[in-house]
């Protein structure tokens, strides 16, 4: 628990530095006159498929990056408390997350899982496969795809 805890707190130190560097842009922005669009990016998809991964490399790109865990919930729109102004969605498959992770879980609970974050993937403006392409690609996805939406 001590251990959990510590990783809790480092998380939401982290999301306070980019939200904090986020502010700042918008106000360096808005003090030379430019006026410039909130950026919120979310990430969402089943446990062990790259979430954490993709947003701790996205806000090393500069993004207000964070993740939801809407797989875990049975509130079907809980991603949306977020306020994300844009949302990746992750996939992954059983034999990845067991490549990835050792779980106790089977493609039942992955299942549940994907039904719990349906409503997230339908609303999705990016869907990234991680069971077909290593996680570097998939970083190169999500900034492409954030970059030819005018984001960053």
């Amino acid at each position: 628990m001590p251990g959990q805890l510590r990783g809790q707190l480092e998380e939401a130190r982290k999301r306070r530095e980019v939200e904090q560097r986020e502010q700042e842009r918008v106000l360096a922005a808005t003090a030379n006159g430019v006026e410039v669009a909130r950026q919120r990016i979310l990430v969402v998809g089943p446990c062990a498929s790259g979430k954490s991964a993709l947003v701790e490399a996205l806000r090393q790109h500069g993004y207000n990056a964070h993740s939801a865990a809407q797989e875990h919930s049975h509130v079907k729109t809980m991603w949306l408390m977020n306020n994300p102004t844009h949302l990746i969605f992750l996939e992954v498959n059983m034999e990845n997350i067991r490549q990835r992770r050792s779980v106790s879980w089977g493609e039942d609970y992955l299942e549940e899982e994907n039904r719990r974050l349906a409503h997230a993937r339908e609303h999705a403006d990016i869907i990234i496969d991680t069971n077909r392409i290593p996680l570097p690609e998939v970083i190169t996805e999500a900034v492409d795809y954030l970059k030819s939406a005018g984001v960053g």
